[in-house]
């Protein structure tokens, strides 16, 4: 049995009911937000959503906003198994939820694709935004650099990264609580730092925060970076503070760390 039936069924109520839709608007008014001063979006512009994953919530919502968009994902590929069969239900879900507003609804551009890669001529997208997708990235200073090659002067990376250093970072706990509350029982707080009980049922690169900073300010100007969800705060005791001493309080409770880069002029 699936260690994440019950959040499968909880995720399944939640796209029903379109708090899940809700939540990913939120993070697109973030990105508006925070794009704003820098790329004009009253028009239509060039995006791409880097690695758009299964359900593309991002995309879609780009999508509907009026923008030309392309995903680029290696999960972009054909198949007729019964969870991607799953997943093209949930998929229609979000979209039901973003139609039911009155908005637009332009074709779809997805490609199956390497993001270290891409297919894509130089100076290309205005806006490239990721969610949820560094963190798995083996090769994170390729992707960067490619991304540096396909955006055009002046364009905008939005990037919201699931810090692995968090309390979910290990991706193995409940996702349907975002930012995470409350532990299964018998789990220890940041066991993926620690003993390493759970199993991984992803891969991550176990980078840091400053490194992702590193890597993007070695092609983009960073114009802000912040911690844009905090979680755990209440499980962080003293004697875990100690025992991961290594890792700052700030790095620990931070879930995800957006980074704002722009391509020089």
């Amino acid at each position: 049995m699936s260690p994440y039936l019950n959040d499968y069924v909880i995720s399944v109520w939640q796209l029903l009911t379109g708090v899940r839709t809700r939540r990913e608007q939120e993070v697109a008014r973030e990105r508006q937000r925070d794009i704003v001063p820098y790329l004009d979006t009253s028009r239509p512009v060039r995006a791409l959503d880097l690695a758009n994953g299964r359900l593309r919530p991002q995309y879609l919502l780009l999508k509907a906003a009026g923008h030309s968009v392309v995903g680029i994902d290696l999960l972009n590929r054909p198949s007729s198994s019964w969870a991607d069969r799953g997943y093209r239900v949930a998929c229609w879900l979000y979209s039901l939820h973003i139609r039911s507003r009155g908005t637009s609804w332009p074709g779809d551009c997805l490609l199956c694709g390497d993001v270290s890669a891409m297919p894509f001529t130089d100076n290309t997208f205005d806006l490239v935004t990721s969610v949820a997708a560094f963190e798995h990235f083996l090769d994170v200073p390729a992707v960067v650099a490619d991304l540096h090659r396909v955006m055009r002067s002046g364009g905008v990376a939005w990037v919201w990264i699931h810090v692995y250093t968090s309390l979910s970072g290990g991706h193995n706990l409940n996702f349907t609580q975002i930012p995470l509350r409350k532990l299964p029982k018998c789990v220890d707080a940041w066991d993926h730092l620690r003993k390493r009980r759970l199993p991984a049922y992803y891969p991550l690169n176990e980078w840091r925060i400053p490194q992702y900073v590193e890597a993007f300010a070695r092609h983009f100007q960073i114009v802000e970076h912040r911690c844009a969800m905090r979680e755990g705060e209440h499980l962080l005791t003293p004697e875990i503070e100690a025992e991961l001493a290594a890792y700052s309080r700030d790095e620990l409770t931070c879930g995800a760390y957006v980074i704002v880069a722009r391509k020089p002029l």
